[in-house]
């Protein structure tokens, strides 16, 4: 998936029978110029010229198919076009996501919001990774009239309130552009007759692009109508407001000052708060749902179970409770990670994070952290359990040492682990896949595991060589997987 758009500093092009030179003419905050999309040889859109003015409201219409939500893809820049130029108002060049995150509020199918975490919690979340300010959640949390529901989980929320919630995180920056695709699908007429409102209240502050099958909503709704068929502008007329049926007034919430040139230091200050930002999330959640955790647990103390029946006459040899060790941290990881990066996708909420433009570093960077915590904590409830289920007490005395082997132990699989469970998601074979790209990648920490807990155990220390080995793995992982990531997105 690419989540990059192609931004172009260069002066927009106007369609035909506009040009540049027109006197009077408003500031676009759109501009298509000969744009096509092509997906192997279907012709998703075919050489679209169109111009968007600054402050108006379009309405994309058309049967399934027609281009819709490509063309709104290639406005967000999730979709690149085949040919032709998107340009932004205030876009710069070189700005690439960042800038899309503050220019840019995108409303797809999918709302992009965690269950676990309450409307609040999922809005502060959005603040804290652009360095909103927090009372800006209370804010937005009026305008979309879901403020008696911010401290319940989005998980017990109705349809209509999903929508409403994930239209008050893209109102969170105030952008400029408004992005919704398919707005009132699946809504029941009440619930479309409040959104609606909403919307109503927001034009002419924003540019609002939406898409809908409704016609007599597009109608009441946009100051202008395009209807796409085949890949191309079949027509394109403006609306008027008919004399007795004046649109429904909302109260807005105040305009926020605009944003400030970043101070010196804070792309490292972002980087870090939206690292923090990440791992409070993923430690909330699991503090509520715990599925994660009890998961590898349950799985750790099945092996062991297992392991100490079948290898009870070799209880006493360090070799053996090594291997024993090891093989539950693993198997743990491995059937922990995909459960962890489950939230992420689910609803498409990590796609949202990286619609605000947040640096992918980060976020990969604090999701690791997170799951490296979980990983963390049970790899010492392993060290209890091959204690008991092995009779071999010795374990627990070397408890100091065996804590930081198993906190760079864990922190090196989750760094590989987050990378290649993305690689399995996006492969369609998820789990099945996980162990043949993990398993290989990890074999330096398994080995540096299995060959330095008998050290430990009859030395009393560890042996500093394979430290170095865990240490330099794990950071040149951190930074490799890291650097990935943000590779993988594009791809």
């Amino acid at each position: 998936m690419s989540l990059r758009p192609v931004w172009s500093a260069a002066p927009a092009i106007p369609p035909a029978g506009r040009p540049v030179e027109d006197v009077g003419m408003p500031p676009a905050a759109i501009t298509l110029g000969a744009v096509a999309k092509r997906y192997g040889r279907h012709l998703a859109l075919e050489r679209v010229d169109l111009r968007i003015d600054a402050g108006t409201t379009v309405a994309l219409t058309g049967a399934n198919g027609a281009g819709k939500s490509t063309l709104l893809g290639l406005i967000s820049g999730t979709v690149s076009p085949s040919s032709g130029r998107v340009t932004l108002a205030g876009a710069r060049a070189g700005d690439g996501s960042r800038a899309r995150g503050r220019i840019l509020g995108v409303l797809h199918h999918r709302t992009m919001l965690y269950d676990r975490l309450t409307g609040s919690e999922n809005l502060r979340l959005h603040a804290t990774v652009r360095g909103l300010p927090l009372g800006r959640v209370d804010a937005v949390l009026a305008q979309v009239d879901l403020r008696d529901a911010a401290h319940r989980p989005v998980a017990t929320y109705s349809h209509g309130m999903r929508k409403r919630l994930s239209l008050a995180r893209l109102l969170l920056h105030e952008p400029a552009v408004l992005l919704l695709d398919e707005p009132f699908a699946g809504l029941d007429a009440a619930s479309q007759e409040r959104l609606a409102q909403i919307v109503e209240g927001l034009r002419g502050r924003h540019t609002i692009v939406f898409s809908t099958h409704d016609l007599p909503r597009a109608a009441a709704l946009a100051d202008r109508v395009l209807t796409l068929a085949a890949g191309r502008i079949a027509d394109d007329r403006p609306t008027e407001v008919q004399p007795g049926s004046e649109r429904p007034a909302v109260e807005a919430a105040a305009h926020p000052a605009p944003f400030a040139p970043a101070p010196r230091g804070a792309a490292v200050t972002g980087f870090a708060r939206t690292v923090a930002a990440l791992l409070t999330k993923d430690l909330r959640i699991e503090s509520r749902a715990r599925s994660v955790s009890t998961a590898m647990l349950m799985l750790a103390g099945l092996l062991a179970v297992v392991l100490g029946m079948a290898f009870e006459p070799l209880a006493n040899d360090p070799a053996v409770l090594s291997g024993a060790l090891w093989v539950l941290i693993t198997f743990a990881a491995l059937h922990g990670l995909a459960r962890s990066f489950d939230a992420e996708f689910h609803d498409d909420a990590l796609r949202g994070l990286l619609l605000t433009g947040a640096d992918p570093a980060a976020i990969y960077l604090g999701k690791v952290l997170g799951t490296a915590t979980f990983l963390f904590g049970v790899a010492l409830a392993s060290v209890g359990l091959i204690s008991l289920f092995f009779g071999a007490p010795a374990l627990l005395g070397a408890l100091p040492g065996l804590l930081l082997l198993i906190a760079l132990a864990a922190l090196g699989l989750t760094a590989v682990g987050g990378l290649t469970t993305v690689m399995a998601r996006h492969s369609g074979l998820g789990e099945t896949l996980l162990p043949l790209l993990l398993l290989p990648l990890v074999v330096p920490v398994l080995l540096a595991g299995v060959a330095s807990v008998p050290v430990l155990l009859e030395t009393g220390r560890l042996d500093p060589g394979w430290l170095r080995v865990l240490l330099a793995y794990d950071v040149g992982m951190l930074v490799a997987t890291t650097a990935f990531f943000e590779h993988l997105l594009e791809g």
